[in-house]
Order: structure tokens, then C-alpha cells, then sequence
């Protein structure tokens, strides 16, 4: 996707998060801030120029859909596009520091996922804040990362 693309999303999906409650709607608040953070993550790479900003739908490490002009789609062999998760596929090379501390905030997000979605924590003001702590670093180091005139 392009950067102005997750920058839509980027905005829909900061919006929506804030109409949730992050207590009583954990759940749907919490994929929120993930997928939130997939668009900054993707959206910040392709501004350093650490993976492609094509057209092209990653589905498994490597394997992409492409839209062809007839509208069909195909699935292609490329290198590094969009990711679905931080570190999945891993993006080789160095890193710049700004994505190193992007990606420790999200990897901190996501810390929460399988004990309150998939086990049998309870989410607490204490998470919801270590979220929101995690989402406010990520969007920092965003909005640094991707000039503002590219922001929608």
C-alpha cells in the first residue's frame, strides 16, 4: 500500500479507537490499536525506504497478491512489502534507531495480545495505560518518520 493509504487508515482507525471504551470494548479497542500500529509500522518502513510501497498485498512472507490491469489479482514472489505483524516477516538489514523505538512500542503493544484475547487475564487500567503509552510512542516516532505533507 502507499503511505497515503495507511495514513487514511492511520486516522479512521485512531478516530474509532477513541469512540471505545478500553475497558468495557477491550477487545475491539485492542485490535484497534494493533492494526493501528501494522499501518504506522508499514507506513514508517516504506518512508525510510526499507520495503516497497507497491500496490501489492503481502499474504505470507514473500508471497504477494498484485493487481493486474484487468482487474484480476496474481500472486507473485517479491521482496519486503507490507507486513501483517512487527517481526513477521522480519525486514532484513540495519534499522535506522527511529524504527528500532518503533519497534520496541509496538512489540510492548502487543505484549498484551495472547494473555487478554486469547487467555485468561483480565484487562486492567494499568494495560490499557501501557497500550496507550506503547500507541502514543508509535504515533511519535510516525509522524517523525512520515513528513507531514504526506499525511492526509
Amino acid at each position: 500500500m502507499k503511505i497515503t493509504s495507511h495514513a487514511e487508515k492511520i486516522g479512521r482507525l485512531l478516530q474509532l479507537r477513541e469512540r471505545l471504551d478500553p475497558l468495557q470494548d477491550f477487545e475491539l479497542w485492542y485490535w484497534t490499536c494493533l492494526t493501528t500500529g501494522t499501518n504506522i509500522w508499514n507506513a514508517s518502513l516504506h518512508a525510510c525506504q526499507l520495503t516497497s510501497e507497491d500496490r501489492a498485498f503481502s499474504t505470507i512472507p514473500g508471497v504477494h497478491v498484485v493487481p493486474q490491469a484487468d482487474g484480476s489479482f496474481r500472486r507473485e514472489l517479491r521482496g519486503p512489502g507490507d507486513v501483517s505483524h512487527v517481526g513477521w516477516p522480519a525486514i532484513p538489514g540495519d534499522m535506522p534507531e527511529p524504527i528500532k523505538r518503533l519497534e520496541a512500542a509496538l512489540h510492548s503493544l502487543e505484549e498484551h495480545r495472547d494473555p487478554c484475547l486469547r487467555a485468561d487475564r483480565t484487562p486492567t487500567p494499568a494495560i490499557v495505560e501501557e497500550c496507550n503509552r506503547a500507541m502514543a510512542q508509535a504515533i511519535a516516532v510516525y509522524r517523525a518518520l512520515v513528513r507531514e505533507e504526506r499525511l492526509p
